[in-house]
């Protein structure tokens, strides 16, 4: 099974996948956190059903009588190929360590990992699913009734940036406040207009070799820069460097590409290969010794706001999602078949 992960690795990483070499090798610490997580699956919405892991503050010793945040987060491509991997595969369960629970509201929060159904060939990029992770949301809402709903925030990177931009703009009166990181697609200037009044952190490496900087970073920052109702809300990360993607643990594919790995340390990973590192308001103002948890937590849902989202057009969903992801799943299916047929894996 290790060698089957690492040659899908090898061979989708054109399509973003986010296992760095730096994620790769998270501390023992991180594993004896993962073991306080617990895993359940959404409702079936529109034929789909999503299953996550998620971290209960309450039910690991905190008050029954307080209400917590929840930070919803989408990883990137084949950290949902197996079922808990999207907890295994990045360092987002660093978030249950004490010195990161004690910085949210009233000392703790809700974690929850959706898990793209690439088994389906689905994955966080495609709006088709999106509907069904938000069944999968509240549900879990429901039945954690200690979730403070006015502090509900969502996190993704790479296609989980994706994701993370197509829950905000179809469901953006849920959120409070979301971080989108090395999407490999940009935000539109109309996804800018719905979030006009949400506080959003955008972030990206200059030298990424998956993700444009100019066409997708810079555009998306000028966009919602002139959508906001109130700049001081919104952010910009930027780094001259960052860690890259490796195939198979050993062989550098994409260069400059990880950025979350830090944010899983709350911008204090203390890796080296993160230089240059700048952080602007939309004023333009910089932001020193940034920390994401803060930064979210310093916002609660403004009911007030007068937004509405809505489907990406027809157009976009059949150039961007359905020819896009039928491309990658015959590539990947391609490579894995030719690898077959030459003994370097055995597809049984």
């Amino acid at each position: 099974m290790k060698k089957i992960i690492s040659v899908l690795l090898a061979v989708t990483m054109a399509f973003c996948v986010s296992l760095p070499a730096f994620a790769m090798s998270i501390d023992e610490g991180v594993d004896k956190l993962r073991t306080l997580w617990a895993r359940d699956n959404g409702p079936l919405v529109n034929g789909h059903d999503i299953d996550y892991s998620y971290y209960s503050p309450v039910a690991n010793g905190a008050s029954a009588d307080k209400k917590y945040p929840l930070v919803i987060i989408m990883a990137g491509a084949l950290e949902g190929l197996i079922e808990g991997f999207e907890l295994t595969a990045n360092a987002l369960a660093s978030w249950t360590a004490d010195e990161f629970q004690s910085k949210f509201n009233n000392g703790a929060a809700f974690l929850l990992i959706g898990r793209a159904p690439e088994e389906d060939e689905f994955y966080w990029d495609s709006s088709v699913i999106t509907p069904a992770f938000k069944g999968a949301i509240d549900d879990f809402i429901s039945k954690n009734p200690n979730v403070d709903t006015g502090r509900i925030y969502c996190i993704g990177w790479c296609l989980g940036g994706n994701g993370s931009l197509n829950l905000s703009t179809m469901y953006p009166d849920f959120f409070a406040a979301s971080m989108i990181m090395c999407p490999s697609r940009g935000i539109t200037a109309g996804e800018a207009e719905i979030l006009k009044d949400k506080p959003v952190w955008i972030m990206g490496c200059k030298r990424d070799t998956y993700v444009s900087y100019p066409f997708v970073i810079l555009k998306s920052w000028e966009n919602l820069r002139r959508a906001s109702n109130d700049p001081s809300k919104i952010r910009l990360t930027v780094y001259d460097k960052a860690p890259g993607v490796t195939l198979a643990d050993t062989f550098p594919f994409i260069n400059n590409h990880d950025v979350w790995t830090n944010v899983a340390y709350d911008m204090h990973s203390g890796n080296p290969e993160y230089e240059g590192e700048k952080t602007v308001d939309g004023n333009g103002n910089e932001i020193i010794s940034p920390e994401v948890i803060s930064w979210l937590n310093s916002f609660t849902l403004d009911n007030s706001a007068d937004t509405s989202g809505k489907l990406p057009s027809r157009l976009y969903k059949f150039l961007v999602e359905t020819v896009k992801n039928d491309f990658r799943v015959v590539l990947i299916k391609l490579i894995l078949r030719f690898l077959d047929t030459f003994g370097y894996i055995d597809l049984y």
